[in-house]
């Protein structure tokens, strides 16, 4: 059996993917609609401010659908830090083939923004850029790095 994951952070670069999953396929391009970006969780692994979702009314996050097995999402589950970081949730991701459900994350015990790294932040744009997506919706990304 195979899931959508639904990847919004340094996740969606396959390059970080393929430490965190031997097998995979994607990624392509999609959309979550009623979230924002927002950096509200402390990492220590990367030093700053980790890539979380808010619902948010009219916002949209821009990510990367994979396709995995689904035993692999235990996998997922402790690189994404649960319970204690983040837990998942079942989304309806936008595609170019149209909704599609995913799985996804979000943070358990959110903060106000915490600064994300730089090595962080980059990760994620090369990630966007790969996919194709223009330069106003990574500088949505960018923004909210900086918030």
């Amino acid at each position: 059996m195979t899931v959508n994951y639904f990847a919004y952070d340094v996740s969606l670069n396959p390059e970080v993917m393929r430490r965190i999953l031997r097998e995979w396929h994607g990624p392509r391009r999609a959309r979550l609609e009623g979230y924002r970006l927002v950096f509200d969780t402390y990492s220590a692994a990367w030093r700053g401010g980790i890539a979380g979702i808010e619902e948010s009314r009219g916002s949209y996050v821009v990510g990367a659908l994979y396709t995995i097995r689904g035993e692999d999402l235990a996998i997922l589950d402790k690189y994404q830090g649960i319970p204690t970081h983040r837990s998942r949730i079942k989304i309806r991701a936008h595609t170019e083939t149209g909704l599609e459900e995913a799985y996804t994350y979000v943070s358990t015990n959110p903060r106000k923004h915490v600064a994300p790294s730089r090595a962080y932040v980059s990760l994620i744009l090369r990630g966007l850029r790969n996919l194709g997506y223009s330069e106003s919706e990574i500088a949505i990304v960018e923004r909210a790095a900086l918030l």
